[in-house]
């Protein structure tokens, strides 16, 4: 073989690594998750018709990756349906986290591990309910559950790894064993399924982008109702809010609960 015939199959070479590496990495759909997002926010309580438009976009682009920015949405939909275990696989395919992480993946890996750990709690808080038929009163400590004939016990972790923080506790005096506290570490007082889902969707996510700063398109100026503001590119946080994803046209917010999705800057 020549010389010129190796620089030529090398440069063929590349040019198909390069074909292969593009087609393994489409270009993320922003355009199929505004319009989702956007449907989102007219549809009320039509919360059928969001897991529709969140199966399409799966189903027309299964390897995007703004594809959890979808499943955190559709999963909150379908728990507030009451489609538990729809919800849970769905959460199950956001805790992915690779080494080399986007900053979306991390977000979504945070804000799935508290849905399940809401989840989890419900299971937990099963358990103890059959320990108060029996007995009457709630036990003083997670370990009597372990005595229980069930076909499975319970997490005793939340999805951090962390051990819930348990306690018999009463507003009445003498009356300890008739109630309890169940919270996991990182979530606290915001443990409890049913009041989290009561939140509206997105409702505490509520900075703005105000304008590109000065000769770049991936820095984001970004102002809060106080009047606060900051200059923010991906993986930047203000009032704990941070910026999962800035691309051409949309910005994804998150908090450990919820997704936003906003126009950016132009």
């Amino acid at each position: 073989m020549t010389m010129r015939s190796v620089i030529l199959f090398c440069v063929m070479a590349g040019l198909a690594a390069g074909m292969v590496c593009r087609a393994q990495t489409p270009v993320p759909d922003e355009r199929g998750l505004w319009q989702v997002w956007a449907a989102s926010t007219n549809a009320g309580d039509a919360h059928a018709a969001v897991v529709a438009a969140c199966r399409e976009f799966r189903t027309k682009s299964p390897q995007d990756s703004l594809g959890v920015v979808i499943a955190g949405l559709e999963a909150w939909h379908q728990l507030k349906m009451g489609k538990t275990n729809e919800a849970s696989a769905l959460l199950e395919t956001m805790l992915s986290v690779p080494e080399n992480a986007t900053y979306l993946q991390v977000a979504s890996a945070d804000m799935a591990r508290g849905w399940l750990t809401r989840l989890d709690r419900e299971k937990v808080r099963g358990a103890l309910k059959k320990i108060y038929a029996r007995d009457i009163e709630f036990p003083s400590s997670l370990e009597s559950i372990k005595a229980l004939k069930l076909s499975s016990l319970p997490p005793f972790t939340d999805r951090w790894g962390k051990p819930w923080v348990y306690r018999q506790e009463s507003l009445l005096k003498g009356m300890n064993t008739q109630q309890y506290v169940l919270e996991s570490t990182r979530l606290g007082v915001r443990s409890d399924l049913g009041k989290a889902l009561a939140v509206p969707y997105a409702s505490g996510i509520n900075i703005e982008p105000v304008r590109l700063a000065p000769g770049s398109t991936d820095t984001v100026e970004f102002t809060t109702a106080a009047g606060k503001s900051a200059f923010l590119q991906a993986g930047g946080t203000l009032n704990s809010i941070s910026v999962a994803y800035l691309g051409g046209k949309i910005i994804v917010l998150a908090d450990e609960n919820h997704w936003r999705v906003v126009l950016k800057p132009q």
